[in-house]
Formats: C-alpha cells, structure tokens, sequence
C-alpha cells in the first residue's frame, strides 16, 4: 500500500502544495529524518543538473529504505551547537528555473537502475521561484543503484549501504499482493431448500509478478454447492 507522506509532513497531498505551505513548514525547525531529506538549492553547489545529483542519490536511497519525501529548495541546513543533526529554517532555497515533471522523473528514471517506479514529483511555484517535492515509495524491486552504488537512509542521513544491508535486500521474498470478494447475487427459496447464487473475484494488485492458477476453496458446512453431488464432479478447489 502507498503512504501519501505529503498528507503525513504538509497536511495535504504534494500536487496541491503552495508555496505558503512551504513557508509555514519551515517557520518551526526541521530535522531530516529516515522519511524527510531537505535539500538546499544553491550555485555553490555546481549547475542544476549537479545540484540534481544529491537529489537523484536521495531517491535511491529512499527507494531501498521505506520511502519518504525530498524537498529540493529547502532552507540550508544549519548546525547548532550542542545539537548532531543539522536545522533546517527560515527562507527556502529556490530554483529560478522551471523543471517539467516529465523532464525530472526521466532523468531519475534514466539514472537509476533497476527502473523505479512509485516516484512522484510536485512543482511548487510563487513568482518565478520553483521548490520541488518528491515523493517516494518503497520499492518492491530493491535494491536499487546511482552510479554504481547502493543508497539507502541511515540515521537521518543518505548513505552508501553497507554489504549486509545489501545482501539482506536481495533475499528479499515478495509475495503476491491478492485481494479475493465474494459477491452476493440473489437467494431463492422452492419452499423446502435455500439457493444462494455467488460471485466470487480475486484481484493481483502485485505490480511486477503475475501469478497464475491462483486456487481458493470454499467450505459450505449447512448446505451443498449445486452439482457438486453429480458423480463426475471430483470436487472443489
């Protein structure tokens, strides 16, 4: 199941953030957590497309951890003495130029293998000035790789993941995400018995995995199921 994080951080989903939104989040202090990565933007940092990096290298990280969100064009984080983990507030940091969405999941898309899915960018926009907000979720086909590394989210932090984190990740068992419903139709009555018509429905809502022969079995302990007393019938499964 996807977590909405915008609605857990901003109280709303990330396609109907404004950017006073963003202002009230950043009037209280912030810290990054294993879920929330702030990042500034700014031209010490190299171009856009540099700045981009850290970025893309967030997701990657969210996406082999339990995903989170990623603001780019955060306030820049300061460190406070007496306190380990860097504050984040005050002004944002935005970019003067706007980014398409389609253009900035591409590039996540072409940069990070295998192929993420579950990556949703929000384009916030006050007079020229864009904050981008990415949300991740977990994904099911981890780990995942930026330029030939494995990131993951360690202590509030993007770090390279360590080998055993790794290794855990490749075991990983997934099973198929099914749904079953049974429907009920219509019910008669002759005078003597009950007949009550069914309709039974299984959904595969695994993204990557198509099972099939799915089976399922139903127990019927104060009636019979029609035809099931015919002799050629083997049973039910």
């Amino acid at each position: 199941m996807n977590i909405n994080f915008g609605e857990k951080y901003f109280g709303k989903d990330i396609d109907q953030l404004a950017y006073p939104d963003l202002e009230s989040f950043f009037a209280e202090e912030r810290e990054e957590s294993n879920k929330l990565e702030l990042k500034a933007f700014s031209s010490t940092y190299g171009n856009i497309n540099k700045n981009l990096e850290g970025v893309i290298r967030g997701i990657c990280a969210f996406l082999n951890s339990d995903g989170g969100i990623l603001v780019w064009g955060a306030p820049e984080g300061q460190k406070i003495e007496g306190r380990d983990e860097k504050v984040f507030m005050g002004d944002l940091s935005p970019l003067t130029e706007r980014l398409g969405k389609d253009w900035l999941i591409n590039k996540v898309s072409d940069s990070i293998t295998p192929l993420p899915v579950n990556v949703r960018v929000g384009i916030v926009e006050s007079e020229g000035k864009f904050v981008y907000v990415f949300e991740v979720q977990a994904s099911q086909t981890k780990p995942h790789q930026y330029k030939n590394t494995y990131w993951v989210r360690l202590d509030g932090q993007t770090k390279p993941a360590p080998h055993y984190l790794i290794e855990a990740l490749m075991k990983q068992i997934h099973y198929p995400n099914l749904e079953g419903y049974i429907k009920f139709d219509k019910i008669d009555h002759n005078g003597t018995n009950y007949f009550l018509d069914i309709t039974i429905v299984i959904f595969n809502f695994s993204e990557l995995q198509n099972d099939e022969d799915v089976s399922f079995r139903l127990m019927c302990p104060q009636g019979i199921f029609a035809g099931s007393m015919n002799s050629t019938n083997e049973g039910l499964v």
